[in-house]
């Protein structure tokens, strides 16, 4: 009873010493509770058509549940600063014999402080939340449904809290200065997220076919092959999207991962138990030094050392555009300084910078040996490709070739975009085809990549350029999805020559395969076949929104889904598309208290090709006729521009005009045609470059040296879309 007693004396007296820090609080979370929510509130008061969601659902799963996740930073903060002054004293000699020789265990000290440290976060916190929950019970958007969410709001910021507030205890006792105890505990909250970032920009500087994906979608800043043992990676994780590219996704709110939150109150006991340990253990005349267990001392300074240098290096080389010889000189040069500085922090003496010369060689090694496995990829990542009896289905993605954009609309707000290789590495599932792995074994072994800029002592090689890009006009990337049956997600991305008839033909099976059609667009997927509305249409020389009734609509997918399942990659890269087509769905902007009814595209633009008999007649019997000419009596002049014109001399690449003649000659470079002959023979060679501009990347259908506008006779009828000439029928009167 008596030690009881005692215990509780010792919270009260830490309480009252410190009662600055739950005040400093108590100020703090005005700004970051009551002042958010109650400007939050009067908004969604006085412009309630801007939100897609009402003032009760903002409440309770906004702010008592997606932002959770910036309250959070805040609290991260509190926690720093409740442990590194509780337990600042272990920094100064006079306080540590003070306390160390009160008639109570060290058992005692510890926890009195620690539950002191946690009190004076928790109680204005709480005290916070309360004033939120009357203010939204003022205006009547607070009820019982609410009081789960608000519970577990404050469970969750609590756990994050007393995480966070550990390692900085840890750091504390760890430590015997309290300037080396901020660094510590810095370097101890994100050490893993700094791995992860690294390993992602080793890999990413490297390995020709490194490739990521799911950051985007999932909100990630970490990678999930790396342990996430440091509190930050730990809180990312906990609030990133784990999701996928799916119809179900789209409609959630997220708030964050509940199944991870288990993984955060076990992390939070290990580090308190950890806290108490090295407490208990650290010896009283550590007080001044660096570190408070010098055997640890090698180990801190290598985890330090090597991974700064290695982030040293990658900054050197991209200042200087990706070059390997500054990468390897920031490398050499920040890691003999880091070693230097590490010397004369451990030490806190200049005379202690030749010191453990052993352990720079060692280190020193270490770094030479982690450069040579990247820069040789000894480990061959590049060219690893799963075994066929290790996959359960393969996901491909050609760059650039059909490609589609996707907005996610949640259900109550916000947008998620999904680019077409994200999206085709979720959903798609090719089974049975021995193509795509033949092609990916091909690209695996020819390792080619693409080439940028070299320098020589500061000067352009300009013919090695000119003749690697030559050849690299040929050159597409491919993206792979690998996944195995042992669940795991592997991502490759290879560059490929087009120019090779046998990698030509791999393609062209795996692009002709219907699994990949199915998986190349949501417009076919099971899950997304959401009622469209109407159709955007772009043809060569006009465009136009058709609405469709459910009979129109249901004709209209049936034969443009029938029609593009069979379109090969022989039509693809050798025919100029009639146009495009984007399936639209109604929706309401809102803004202010003014509703604008328009259309949300459903997918990106969808090419139709000549060969699609059956959508372009239903198109024209819809009342769009795509493939409409149009002739010089409706055109009243035909503007072109030359966009460019280089010229090689001495043996390099210069551009005709200066930034300063520009202009002068931009206005040189139009000319414009009001012969009615000539006009004609410029309409008979352009195609619209609404959708050539996307093709051009895989084909060299146009001439993008000029750029054509159509003033027609009639201003109604302005053409919203400039032009180009098809390549080889530019009229012999352009100059």
């Amino acid at each position: 009873m008596i030690s009881k007693n005692l215990f509780f004396k010792l919270v009260k007296q830490d309480f009252k010493k410190r009662i600055w820090c739950p005040i400093l609080l108590f100020i703090a979370f005005i700004l970051f509770l009551e002042v958010p929510m109650i400007m939050k509130l009067e908004n969604i008061i006085k412009f309630p058509k801007s939100y897609s969601y009402d003032i009760r659902i903002y409440v309770r799963d906004y702010f008592f549940g997606a932002d959770a996740a910036m309250v959070a930073a805040g609290v991260c903060a509190a926690a720093f600063l409740c442990a590194l002054s509780g337990y600042s004293y272990l920094h100064a000699r006079i306080q540590v014999d003070t306390y160390h020789s009160l008639p109570v265990s060290r058992t005692q000290l510890f926890w009195s402080k620690y539950l002191s440290g946690i009190l004076q976060f928790f109680i204005p916190f709480l005290i916070h939340v309360l004033i939120c929950a009357g203010i939204a019970a003022n205006k009547n958007v607070f009820s019982m449904e609410t009081v789960p969410f608000m519970v577990s709001y404050v469970e969750l910021q609590l756990i994050i809290f007393v995480l966070a507030y550990s390692v900085s205890v840890i750091a504390a006792g760890l430590t015997g200065n309290i300037i080396i105890s901020i660094m510590g505990t810095g370097i101890l909250f994100g050490y893993s997220t700094f791995l992860s970032a690294l390993k992602m920009t080793m890999f990413n500087r490297f390995l020709k076919t490194y490739v990521v994906y799911g950051q985007q979608l999932d909100n990630r800043m970490i990678d999930d092959k790396i342990w996430c043992f440091s509190p930050l990676s730990m809180i990312l994780k906990l609030f990133s999207y784990s999701g996928r590219a799916t119809a179900e996704a789209a409609d959630k709110l997220f708030k964050y991962d509940d199944s991870y939150v288990w993984v955060l109150i076990a992390a939070a006991i290990v580090y308190t138990l950890a806290a108490y340990i090295i407490y208990l253990k650290r010896p009283s005349e550590a007080v001044g030094k660096t570190i408070a267990f010098p055997a640890i001392e090698p180990v801190i300074k290598t985890l330090i050392v090597i991974p700064a240098a290695f982030f040293c290096g990658i900054f050197f080389s991209e200042t200087a555009v990706g070059s390997d010889r500054w990468f390897l000189f920031g490398l050499i040069f920040s890691f003999a300084l880091l070693c230097i500085l590490m010397e004369i922090v451990f030490r806190l003496d200049f005379r202690g910078i030749l010191m453990h010369k052993r352990q720079f060689l060692l280190n020193a090694a270490c770094v030479i040996l982690i450069y040579l496995i990247f820069r040789n990829d000894v480990l061959g990542y590049d060219t690893y490709v799963p075994a066929d009896d290790q996959l359960q289905s393969c996901a491909v993605s050609i760059d650039q070739l059909l490609p589609l954009s996707r907005d996610i609309y949640r259900q109550n707000g916000g947008r998620l975009y999904i680019g077409s290789d994200e999206y085709r590495m979720i959903n798609m599932e090719i089974q049975g085809n021995p193509s795509v792995m033949e092609l990916a074994r091909k690209a695996a072994k020819e390792k080619l990549s693409y080439r940028s800029f070299e320098y020589y002592d500061g000067i352009e090689k300009t013919d090695l350029y000119i003749k690697t890009r030559e050849k690299e006009k040929s050159y597409r990337q491919v993206s792979f999805g690998y996944k195995l049956l042992n669940g795991e997600n592997i991502y490759r991305r290879y560059v490929i020559d087009l120019a090779d008839a046998e990698t030509l033909k791999l393609l062209s099976d795996i692009f002709n395969d219907y699994d990949y059609k199915l998986g190349s667009t949501p417009m076919f997927k099971s899950g997304w076949n959401v009622t469209f509305e109407a159709v955007q249409c772009i043809g060569n020389f006009k465009s136009d929104v058709i609405r469709l009734t459910p009979e129109m609509q249901s004709k209209m997918i049936e034969a443009y889904q029938s029609e593009y399942t069979k379109l090969t990659l022989d039509t693809v890269i050798n025919t100029i598309p009639s146009g495009t087509i984007e399936f639209l769905k109604t929706t309401e902007e809102k803004d202010a208290n003014v509703n604008h009814k328009g259309y949300e595209i459903y997918i990106g633009k969808m090419y139709v090709y000549p060969q699609f008999t059956k959508t372009l007649a239903l198109l024209k019997e819809y009342g769009f006729d795509m493939e409409e000419k149009l002739t010089a009596e409706d055109v009243k002049s035909v503007s072109v521009t030359k966009n460019y014109d280089e010229t090689q001399t001495d043996g390099s690449v210069q551009s005709t005009y200066s930034t300063g003649e520009w202009g002068e000659a931009y206005e040189k470079n139009v000319v414009e045609y009001t012969d009615k002959k000539q006009i004609q023979q410029i309409l008979d060679s352009i195609v619209s470059d609404s959708f050539s501009w996307s093709i051009g990347y895989y084909t060299d259908f146009f001439d993008e040296q000029y750029t054509i506008e159509l003033n027609m006779e009639d201003s109604k009828d302005e053409l919203p879309y400039f032009h180009c000439f098809v390549s080889g029928k530019k009229p012999e009167f352009i100059q």
